[in-house]
């Protein structure tokens, strides 16, 4: 497993003290880690102070207003925008959409913002490996619910389809 160090990392959330949280997580990984934070996403695809940096990891929190079927436009800009970064969804909302389009939309992980300390270092290490990653509460969520669906007795207050 080769690893590919991530030292620049743009942490997009409405809230700052995500950032600054993910800061400390980050630098105790590796001290020389360099996070910046931005409150909107539209902000940070036209801020000018963005313009020359290349960021190894894009960290997308919750956007107030922003609506999950324009995600995959959005990963593209950021991806063209920052040089190909590595992108993590970091929300406290699943969607099982997106663990099912991860790789055709060009997300690189799916993190629940309510993870321990442990699971974002396992999510660093792969992605600095090259590989994507679910979080342990979406991935249980996803492999133990979602699949189970299609298993489920057809509710009888829907009409057969």
């Amino acid at each position: 497993m080769q690893s590919n160090p991530m030292n620049n990392i743009l942490v997009i959330d409405e809230v700052p003290t995500i950032a600054l949280g993910l800061r400390e997580i980050f630098r105790s990984i590796n001290y020389g880690i360099k996070v910046e934070q931005e409150e909107n996403i539209f902000i940070a695809l036209s801020s000018r102070s963005y313009e020359e940096k290349k960021f190894d990891l894009i960290i997308i929190g919750e956007q107030t207003g922003h609506p999950t079927n324009n995600l995959p436009r959005t990963i593209a800009e950021c991806k063209a925008r920052f040089g190909n970064s590595k992108i993590m969804i970091y929300s406290s909302n699943y969607d099982h959409a997106i663990i099912e389009k991860m790789e055709e939309s060009g997300i690189d992980a799916y993190m629940h913002k309510y993870e321990p300390v442990g699971e974002i270092w396992k999510a660093y290490t792969c992605l600095s490996a090259g590989e994507r990653y679910i979080s342990g509460i979406f991935h249980t969520l996803y492999y133990e619910y979602s699949l189970r669906l299609d298993k489920l007795p057809p509710s009888q207050d829907q009409p057969d389809s």
